[in-house]
């Protein structure tokens, strides 16, 4: 892995602790489904990632926001825990799969955005003035 792919990775891994931490006050934590107490939001997940590992992350992306409910935290949760996990793909799967590092910055401002969260465009990193 090349020096710049891995800063871009950090920078995007770095803010989604960030968020999450201050969403849920937890220093870490993942989204994971309750299998005793399946959820239509960890359904989706499980769908969206198995989407996502098949290569075919526009479709999760859009699965994504299609059943987005905004009045419902554990969705946004999923959704950052969907875009660490895509974070973590290398970029010839990305390209392969036709999505790009700039694509999971833009989701990522997107979807916060969506849960009337603004004001984080500086801790987004500008991937285009990225040596």
């Amino acid at each position: 892995m090349d020096f710049e792919q891995d800063y871009i990775m950090r920078l995007v891994k770095d803010l989604v602790r960030f968020l999450m931490q201050l969403i849920t006050g937890k220093p870490q934590f993942r989204y994971e489904t309750d299998i005793e107490q399946p959820s239509a939001c960890g359904d989706d997940y499980t769908r969206i990632i198995a989407m996502a590992d098949a290569g075919r992350i526009n479709e999760a992306e859009n699965l994504l926001y299609e059943n987005l409910d905004r009045d419902n935290e554990d969705y946004l949760l999923m959704g950052l825990s969907f875009y660490s996990h895509i974070n973590d793909f290398d970029d010839d799967f990305l390209r392969e799969s036709d999505y790009s590092r700039d694509e999971i910055r833009d989701g990522i401002e997107s979807f916060i955005k969506e849960y009337g969260i603004t004001g984080l465009e500086a801790f987004l990193p500008n991937l285009s003035a990225v040596p």
